[in-house]
Formats: C-alpha cells, structure tokens, sequence
C-alpha cells in the first residue's frame, strides 16, 4: 500500500508523523523571505527531514488511514507494515 498520500496529509496538520519500523518525518518551519537583490518574495514553507530514530509507533499515522479506509486500527497496523 502506497501511505505516501497519508503521511502528506497528516505533514500538513502536523510537525511530526512517525512510520512504525521506518523512522519519523519532521518539519521545521521556514519564514517567508525576501530577496533583496532579485526581488524575489519566497513564501513560508515546511522543509521535511527524516529522523530514523523516533520508531515508537505514537498511532496518528495509524488512525488516519484506519478512519480514511474505514478498517480496523490491526488492520490499518498491517497495511502500514507492508
């Protein structure tokens, strides 16, 4: 199963989603910026890191794709995990 979709909903809402047995994504807020010579405006934006030592399973990545399928959460553990 392909969760990439699930992990970029849950990015967008939250700082931090963890993949039980990969690691966990990360986002660090980065403000808006202005370049003085260009004149180029960049907007606010989220860079994304990976963090392979968070593997405790804190079960939002879980339950969103547990209540967007609409399976059990054992089930939604087991696609996860495939």
């Amino acid at each position: 199963m392909d969760i990439s979709s699930y992990i970029s909903e849950l990015l967008f809402d939250y700082d931090c989603v963890i993949v039980p047995g990969f690691g966990g994504f990360i986002c660090n807020y980065k403000p808006a910026e202005i370049h003085p010579v260009l004149n180029i405006i960049a907007p606010p934006s989220k860079a994304v890191s990976l963090n392979r030592n968070l593997q405790s399973n804190d079960g939002l990545l879980v339950n969103h794709i547990s209540s967007a399928q609409s399976v059990s959460y054992e089930t939604a553990y087991e696609l996860v995990h495939t």
